[in-house]
């Protein structure tokens, strides 16, 4: 394990930035406008936009896959290593860090000079970093991508979130707190092999109008890359009251319910290091996840439960939010990710059990991969002639994805009796099963 290498000394902090600020102000009128919402109704929004009327209006083929990772039901060893690395300091020391830019607005030199230290903490991690950069009209700004390349496939998994800022806000929470998550996430995942390939992406242009992202989803889909999920952190800090740190939000469409659900079963299983549920909203266009959305990609969007009252002013600084619950909220992000990306697994479920003559029971392997060495378990218990628990053993050598096994026992039993079933693998969770 290599020595992590705090942030919080960032030479970047000595820089002096003048902030042009006549490039992109919006009259006061547009930015109050929180019209023609979809879903959940939240004022989060790009700020230079009045409504999603205003975004780009995307016509492809959308990009559609089969491929959903199976969430664990046990609790991982590296996971539980990788959550203990995330604590206050740490983002903290990434939060002094971006919001010692002062406004980064897109095209100004504070959010240059935000995508440089960016680029340069990643590259001291020893990822595989480069700029995207993008024009739209007056616009130019730069995306910053790091790569953590996969052991044995090309499948994508992202985490997200944008760096700009408002003209006159320091942005600790929109959105330092969502890079500080990914900075965080690169930090301690860049110790570990991944199955598949993560990306580590912070975002400009997000209050334009998501101008960043689009750009970059647009140059994804031209490529045609394997992106199976995106998780886009955006505004992760804010809980004022007790109740609201332990309460979050995760916005998604038709396609991306399947997150929402991995990610809820993440929380519960890692829940001591974590301690946050989270509850659905439905569909939202105000952050860069809306533009994988378009180009047919599954992602969704983390968001705290009480919305920021310094949003998108100059009172939005680290001293109104709570490093507990950022870095909570960051421990469910990266584990959702984390377990997302390891190796493929198959995954054992019991069917079925029924009686009759003997008890049948039917042994389904529901995940990605081959499930090798099963072992399926009837107990008896109970019954006439039922002083002893009865068990039946049999074993499979392979059930293969999506396939399903059989196996009956006929146990000498009248009456009433208790059934358990078990069934295992070598390289799969023990399942039960209980029936009367």
């Amino acid at each position: 394990m290599k020595t992590r290498t705090s942030q919080k000394n960032n030479p970047w902090k000595s820089f002096s930035v003048v902030l042009i600020v006549g490039i992109f102000i919006i009259p006061g009128a547009v930015l109050a406008q929180t019209t023609d919402r979809i879903g959940d109704p939240t004022p989060h929004q790009p700020a230079y936009v009045a409504s999603k009327n205003d975004l780009h209006t995307i016509q492809v083929t959308p990009r559609t896959s089969v491929f959903h990772p199976i969430a664990p039901s046990v609790m991982t060893l590296d996971i539980t290593e990788l959550l203990q690395q995330i604590d206050e300091s740490l983002m903290l020391g990434y939060l002094e860090n971006l919001t010692s830019f002062g406004p980064r607005l897109t095209g100004t030199p504070a959010c240059n000079q935000t995508a440089q230290y960016i680029y340069q903490t990643f590259q001291t991690m020893g990822l595989t970093v480069r700029y995207h950069n993008y024009s739209e009209g007056a616009a130019t700004g730069s995306n910053v991508e790091a790569t953590l390349p996969g052991s044995d496939s090309d499948n994508i998994f992202i985490i997200c979130g944008h760096y700009d800022t408002v003209a006159d806000g320091p942005g600790a929470d929109d959105d330092g707190s969502g890079v500080a998550a990914v900075l965080a996430a690169a930090e301690v995942m860049k110790n570990y092999e991944f199955y598949h390939t993560i990306r580590f992406v912070a975002f400009s242009g997000e209050e334009q109008g998501l101008i960043g992202s689009y750009h970059y989803v647009e140059d994804s889909y031209m490529n045609n890359d394997t992106i199976f999920a995106v998780l886009n952190a955006d505004m992760i800090g804010f809980a004022p009251l007790p109740s609201d740190g332990t309460q979050g939000k995760i916005f998604e469409n038709a396609n991306s319910e399947w997150i929402v659900d991995y990610t809820k079963a993440i929380s519960q299983l890692y829940w001591d290091y974590i301690g946050i549920e989270l509850t659905a909203q439905g569909e939202s266009w105000g952050s860069d996840h809306y533009s994988f959305w378009q180009f047919g990609y599954d992602a969704v969007f983390y968001h705290e439960e009480n919305f920021n009252d310094y949003y998108h002013s100059a009172d939005d600084t680290i001293a109104h939010m709570n490093l507990s619950y950022t870095t909570r909220f960051t421990r469910l992000i990266l584990a959702t990710l984390a377990e997302m990306a390891l190796q493929p697994r198959p995954v054992l479920e019991i069917s079925s059990i029924t009686g009759g003559f003997g008890v049948t029971t039917n042994v389904r392997n529901i995940g990605e991969v081959n499930a090798s060495d099963v072992n399926i378990i009837i107990t008896v218990t109970g019954g006439l002639f039922g002083k002893f628990d009865k068990s039946f053993t049999t074993g499979v050598v392979l059930i293969t994805p999506s396939e399903s096994t059989q196996y009956r026992a006929v146990p000498f039993r009248i009456g009433n009796i208790k059934i358990l079933v078990t069934a295992e693998a070598s390289n799969a969770d023990q399942v039960t099963r209980q029936a009367t």
